[in-house]
């Protein structure tokens, strides 16, 4: 399963459409950079430059670690 970290940007937009054009299993979570969501610290773990989209994939294979 891959969290995709999304907001209605051109970037974003290309992401959401590879996921619905492949119907590849994920979880929208979305991000409000109106608000200010991509400075929070919870968001800067994943995408320490504060841009979006970003991805956490948690399940890359063979027991590993989730990939950011």
């Amino acid at each position: 399963m891959i969290d995709l970290y999304y907001c209605a940007t051109p970037n974003g937009l290309k992401m959401a459409l590879f996921f619905a054009e492949t119907g590849f299993p994920h979880r929208v979570i979305p991000v409000d950079i109106s608000r200010g969501d991509q400075f929070k610290p919870e968001f800067l773990a994943i995408s320490p430059n504060n841009k979006i989209p970003a991805m956490v994939d948690h399940d890359p294979g063979q027991g590993t670690e989730p990939v950011v």
